[in-house]
């Protein structure tokens, strides 16, 4: 484990070049926000945790404090060569890739980083379609963009809401915790950002009786969809078929077609609020999304 104190391991970076803006390299600074970062993963010593961008490695020395298993993916060379040389731990294993081509492990259980912001929607994406296969994550604690925060936990309400919060909601609960000012960063960034908690979820598992269940895959292909011309009505969006739609086990894209007209030709269901049909994708929330999704299952079979 590194001797070093954080702004210790910042400057020894930076004393080897200086920050890369392209791969949006912001290193922290700030031991409130690590130790917080830790607390809010209830990370110990049976985690295996996933880094993406340790970059000078501060983060990385709060988790292996913890005795957790850390594996840190870092794409710069000159970074990695650096955690190389300050970090010598059992429990550390460095990895010099592309974490949107890393193979995440199997054993993985939770996942803390300050990621690069630009990376954050495919990683994102990365972990979620990892965690429908082997649902071994108890936890995320990302540092993202504030922005992206706000879309990402659907915080501020109508406004806010999009496929991107949407689509996590149906399989993750989102938290908002520390805003943090770009002077916790060096070099500064010149946006706020904010600690996010993400924890498994299984709305669907919750839905009403007499109302049926969707198939995961499909709701979030209609989410997807709708969002993509999100100032038309629901009347319209759901009829443009997804793309990938044919990917849904017994669905192609006539068949969807048909059934969404089923559906808007007698649209007063269980669980679908009132003239659904005539408001825009940003007015509905997540047990509108899952009943549409539900009863265009029910009526496609």
């Amino acid at each position: 484990m590194s001797s070093q104190t954080t702004s210790e391991l910042v400057e020894s970076l930076l004393a080897l070049r200086q920050a890369d803006k392209d791969l949006g390299q912001h290193f922290l600074l700030d031991d409130s926000v690590l130790d917080r970062a830790v607390e809010l993963g209830n990370i110990g010593p049976n985690d295996h945790v996933l880094e993406v961008g340790p970059g000078s490695g501060s983060l990385t020395a709060k988790l292996l404090e913890s005795g957790a298993k850390v594996t840190a993916v870092e794409f710069d060379e000159v970074a990695f060569e650096h955690l190389q040389n300050v970090f010598s731990h059992e429990n550390l294993n460095l990895v010099n890739a592309d974490a949107l081509k890393f193979k995440i492990p199997l054993d993985l259980t939770a996942v803390v980083a300050n990621i690069p912001y630009q990376i954050s929607s495919p990683l994102l994406d990365k972990l979620a379609q990892h965690q429908r296969q082997y649902s071994n994550i108890h936890t995320m604690v990302l540092l993202l963009q504030e922005e992206f925060a706000i879309r990402l936990s659907m915080s501020e309400g109508q406004s806010s809401r999009g496929s991107l919060g949407m689509v996590t909601a149906m399989e993750w609960k989102t938290e908002m915790d520390l805003k943090v000012s770009p002077h916790a960063f060096k070099p500064q960034p010149k946006i706020q950002s904010r600690l996010v908690r993400l924890t498994p979820d299984n709305p669907i598992n919750r839905m009403e009786n007499g109302i049926p269940k969707p198939n995961p895959r499909l709701a979030r292909l209609i989410v997807s969809t709708s969002f993509e011309e999100r100032r038309k009505k629901m009347r319209n969006r759901l009829l443009q078929s997804p793309q990938r739609i044919a990917r849904v086990k017994g669905w192609h894209s006539s068949g969807y077609r048909a059934t969404a007209k089923q559906l808007l030709l007698k649209p007063e269901k269980e669980g679908l609020p009132l003239g659904w049909e005539e408001a825009r994708p940003e007015q509905l929330d997540l047990e509108a999304w899952l009943a549409i999704a539900g009863w265009m299952d029910e009526l496609h079979d």
